[in-house]
């Protein structure tokens, strides 16, 4: 059972927040919020509803369960900051989600890095609009399910390919630097080892992408040698493109809604590709990708 309330009042908050990767300013607006949210009693009631969804939803790796945010966006305002009834319900459960990693053996460090996802979030979105806050809960349910970790440059997690149903490890990039050729093939080899170690019961035969940096267009127009023109050179692809001109534009320049493209920075080949096509009438798309993931085994002294 998980008690928000007492998650919320632990003395080392300022210490677990921390780990979980919050910067200064995040983590001092956060800090700041906690005392007068475990006062009101409404508020407490979404948390700790919320908290407990989440709970039951750990170690549940491929089967359904209840959205923890059902009904969120009605019940947001004026709690002091975008997102904050989520980032307090994913903090109330950070131990559940750590127990269950003990369980599998997960290493500490790599328990944490993962979490830590949530203080990376946060600053995505101060970094999107400009304050403290949280608009990508969604996606960090994966993480809280104990299916994805962050292993190295890249995130990995576990899921069913929509048509064989067979295991897959899915990759994801997040927002923490280059992606250079070196990084990536560390990275995963890691996961490869990692999941045949720690989750030998989900054996995945293939890497799996699903970005906009698989978009062909994207490898065409940079220069050969470059790392996102690698990554992309990487993968096999499949399935048919979706239209994702709202990826192009977050994952590159930090930007949400409508807004005109001259108003962006034009400073790398990267931003003047990702405007140029936009503004000629074409589009960016999200297409998929595999690659065989029996080298990384071999690599990670797993096969």
């Amino acid at each position: 059972m998980v008690d928000a309330h007492t998650e919320l009042s632990r003395t080392d908050l300022p210490e677990r927040v921390k780990l979980l990767g919050f910067r200064d300013d995040d983590r001092e607006a956060l800090l700041a919020a906690v005392p007068q949210v475990i006062d009101d009693g409404a508020v407490m009631e979404q948390i700790q509803r919320r908290a407990e969804t989440l709970a039951a939803a750990v170690g549940r790796i491929g089967a359904a369960s209840d959205d923890p945010w059902d009904g969120y966006e009605a019940d947001r305002a004026g709690l002091g900051g975008d997102g904050l009834v989520p980032i307090l319900a994913l903090l109330a459960t950070v131990d559940r989600v750590r127990g269950f990693h003990a369980e599998r053996g997960v290493p500490d460090d790599v328990s944490w890095r993962t979490l830590s996802d949530l203080g990376q979030q946060v600053w995505v979105h101060r970094l999107t609009f400009d304050r403290f806050g949280l608009h990508t809960h969604g996606w960090l349910r994966g993480a809280w399910s104990g299916a994805l970790y962050w292993l190295g440059r890249l995130q990995f997690n576990l899921q069913r390919d929509k048509d064989s149903q067979e295991w897959q490890i899915s990759t994801h990039i997040p927002r923490t630097g280059p992606l250079t050729p070196e990084s990536v093939d560390a990275s995963f080899t890691e996961a490869a080892g990692f999941f045949a170690r720690h989750f030998p019961d989900f054996p995945a035969t293939e890497l799996f992408c699903s970005s906009w940096l698989l978009d062909p267009e994207l490898a065409a127009g940079l220069p050969a040698d470059s790392n996102m023109a690698r990554f992309q050179r990487r993968w096999t692809l499949r399935g048919e493109p979706r239209q994702a001109d709202g990826d192009a534009l977050f994952f590159t320049f930090a930007r949400r809604g409508d807004f005109d493209l001259d108003s962006l920075p034009r400073d790398t080949t990267l931003q003047r590709l990702i405007i140029d096509r936009l503004r000629s009438g074409g589009h960016w798309h999200v297409c998929q990708g595999s690659i065989p993931i029996e080298p990384y085994r071999r690599a990670a002294g797993v096969a």
